[in-house]
């Protein structure tokens, strides 16, 4: 099975049979988490003689689950994230399959994604999705611990760029594409989102992904496949599907 689609006026098929999930799900058995919030919790519900947990006796499982889509694993936000309730994921995220391009860029010295690195390593582009992949990639980031670590971050030239060649949903392996300790100055959330000025209201960031190494760098179909959420975030399960060569 193949879907085809036009990117820089050539027509590129890609094969639906080999998946890629890059998602870290929401788990309580998964110790990820960023910025200090709270592990996600799923508790059976309970009224008078009921209790949704079919290990306790009741007839069914029916949790009540509690997370912070920020910091509990793989999720999209939109420009909500920063620019609050006028805006939610729900009414932002309008097309959920894009084109996307995964690209491996180093993380510097300085801690984060440079612009000379990203402009060495990215040196094809128009697709509507970038997919990072930072180096090093241990598949100990399926079960970081980030909160208090001073992650890697993308330096906002890095992010300049970025917007400029067109892209309009970021999926990135890390926490935040700011600083886990900026006085909530969030400057590259705000360049990717060109806000205040003027809002891309239909543009995403995917963060806390995992792309394993056999997973080569090129041309994806990617489906978002993010929740039904009417907040600024929603836990995803981003899949690309791989270009088909000729």
């Amino acid at each position: 099975m193949t879907c085809t689609a036009t990117i820089n006026d050539q027509s590129v098929t890609f094969d639906l049979t080999t998946p890629f999930d890059l998602s870290i799900p929401v788990t309580v058995h998964n110790p990820v988490h960023a910025f200090f919030l709270p592990h996600a919790t799923f508790e059976p519900f309970r009224a008078g003689d009921f209790v949704g947990s079919v290990e306790e006796g009741g007839p069914v499982r029916c949790d009540v689950v509690t997370l912070a889509p920020h910091g509990n694993g793989t999720h999209t936000e939109c420009v909500g994230h920063v620019a609050g309730r006028g805006y939610s994921l729900l009414a932002s995220l309008s097309q959920q399959l894009v084109t996307g391009r995964l690209v491996t860029v180093p993380i510097s010295e300085a801690g984060c994604i440079e612009l000379a690195d990203l402009q060495q390593t990215w040196t094809m582009w128009g697709e509507q999705a970038l997919i990072l992949r930072t180096q090093p990639n241990s598949i100990s980031k399926r079960s970081a611990m980030w909160s208090g670590s001073h992650p890697p971050y993308v330096h906002p030239a890095a992010m300049h760029l970025i917007v400029e060649r067109g892209v309009e949903h970021l999926l990135i392996d890390l926490p935040s594409v700011d600083p886990e300790e900026d006085a909530g100055a969030l400057t590259a959330h705000r360049i990717f989102w060109n806000y205040p000025d003027a809002p891309r209201e239909r543009a995403t960031i995917t963060e806390l992904i995992y792309v394993p190494d056999h997973v080569l760098d090129g041309q994806y179909l990617v489906d978002l496949n993010a929740a039904a959420f009417d907040g600024d975030a929603a836990p995803s399960r981003p899949t690309i599907y791989p270009c088909r060569k000729s």
